[in-house]
């Protein structure tokens, strides 16, 4: 994939199938990592706790401290300015470190009882906070090379690969243990292909950040604190982004109820084996894979807002399910259904999230949105690990369905028409003249680069 030679203020020329291929092939390893938090880490610290609060702190993939991290290495992506990019250098440091306590994992396992569990809880706080420090740039890779109207596609072809290395972990019948093993190799190998064959758009150095009447030299740590506060004044001005930062944030609230108890609750409900309860969560990411590539074509034809209402009222509709089920072949039923909830709001949310924002200022917002996961997730862990330690796992489900209607409730204020003209504000405060969804092409082409 050549450099775009376009200005920043350009939107990119739309991705060929290889260059949407490349891009999505991180995602694989990626994908392996989530499905080893959300379906194995919880059955894997079951051989060393019963208590839930840990399970749901522990299985999820994001933790309290991102809400700090992530908008800094957010804003430090859209700021930097290195011969590799300025996302691709935090996929390259972080993902390596990351796969390291990966692998620490299970070994720490075989530590004297008294020091064990701490030791595998340090490593999973370790490997959490690293590979987050990864993802948020990568995907904020996806708008800085992907035109508005291919976003939809592209998000839900690189979702497709994600959810094939989910599938491919769980699948998988070999011991937990091999499984931390295989995920570290393939991140770090799926990571270097995309950082090798992806190039970045080359854009200019700037000595002096314009804000308008303040320039502020680009030197020093201070700084660097400079430059976030400037990205969080844009909060006053894109209420429409705030908007889904708050629903994005219930909705994490409520599938983050939901994934690190669910390999758990099944076993728990049916007696079924440890392999059985992977196997229905494989359920959940086969509805996932299979709807999410319509899903991401139909979010660049009726819009993304539409497709996400649809995705967060199906996972709905799956929770009220949730509260009744009993057998296997039940939950079956619903891990179709509430895949493919999933892949709608996986094939939209983040797109609906560029649409947002100024292009520049794409990766603050991507942490702005880990951010808010950081919050939702673990608090939701600790909530509903206190819920299931007195009432039992399905009150997991209680608390996704309320969650849901509050974020479609949000969700659905949000209008793009005032999103544009809060964009266009925002250029007026840094002395800039125009934004990516306005000064691009108004063609529209398909992911083979064809006029349609």
């Amino acid at each position: 994939m050549s450099p775009n030679a376009d200005s920043p203020e350009q939107e990119p020329k739309p991705l060929s199938v290889f260059a949407i291929l490349a891009y999505s092939i991180a995602n694989l390893g990626y994908g392996m990592f989530f499905a080893l938090n959300n379906a194995i880490l919880p059955l894997f610290l079951q051989r060393y706790t019963q208590d839930a609060r840990i399970l749901g702190l522990m299985g999820s993939t994001h933790s309290f401290e991102g809400a700090i991290i992530q908008p800094i290495v957010g804003s430090a992506s859209d700021r930097l300015r290195t011969r590799y990019g300025r996302r691709r250098p935090f996929m390259l440091v972080a993902v390596p470190i990351s796969a390291l306590f990966l692998l620490l994992t299970p070994a720490a396992s075989h530590l004297p009882g008294a020091v064990r569990l701490v030791v595998i809880i340090a490593c999973i706080f370790l490997f959490t906070v690293s590979f987050n420090i990864a993802a948020d740039p990568y995907q904020a890779l996806m708008p800085d090379i992907t035109p508005t109207q291919q976003r939809g596609r592209v998000s839900g072809i690189a979702m497709f690969v994600l959810v094939l290395g989910q599938a491919t972990l769980v699948q998988l019948s070999i011991p937990l243990a091999a499984k931390f093993f295989l995920t570290a190799v393939v991140m770090c190998i799926t990571t270097a292909i995309t950082c090798l064959v992806v190039r970045e758009k080359q854009l200019p150095p700037e000595d002096n950040l314009n804000t308008g009447a303040l320039r502020v030299p680009r030197t020093g740590l201070a700084n660097h604190f400079a430059e976030l506060g400037i990205a969080l004044s844009s909060l006053k001005t894109l209420h429409q982004a705030g908007l889904a930062l708050a629903g994005l944030f219930f909705a994490g609230v409520g599938i983050g109820a939901i994934f690190p108890f669910l390999t758990v609750f099944v076993k728990t409900i049916t007696k079924c084996t440890d392999q059985q309860a992977q196997t229905m969560f494989l359920y959940l990411m086969l509805g996932t894979a299979l709807g999410v590539l319509p899903f991401g074509w139909l979010a660049d034809r009726i819009g993304a807002k539409r497709v996400l209402m649809i995705g967060l009222g199906m996972l709905a509709i799956a929770a009220f399910f949730g509260l009744r089920v009993n057998t296997l072949s039940q939950i079956t039923i619903l891990m179709w259904l509430a895949g493919f909830g999933n892949a709608a709001q996986s094939a939209a949310s983040y797109p609906l999230l560029t649409q947002l924002v100024p292009s520049r200022e794409v990766g603050f917002f991507t942490g702005l949105q880990s951010t808010a996961l950081s919050i939702a997730t673990p608090l939701t862990g600790l909530i509903t690990g206190e819920l299931v330690n007195k009432g039992g796992y399905r009150s997991i489900f209680a608390v996704c369905a309320v969650s849901l209607i509050v974020a479609l409730i949000v969700l659905s204020r949000i209008d793009l028409s005032i999103a544009k003209a809060e964009i266009r504000t925002r250029d007026r405060e840094q002395g800039r003249g125009g934004s990516v969804e306005e000064s691009g092409s108004s063609s529209r082409e398909n992911i083979f680069g064809k006029p349609i």
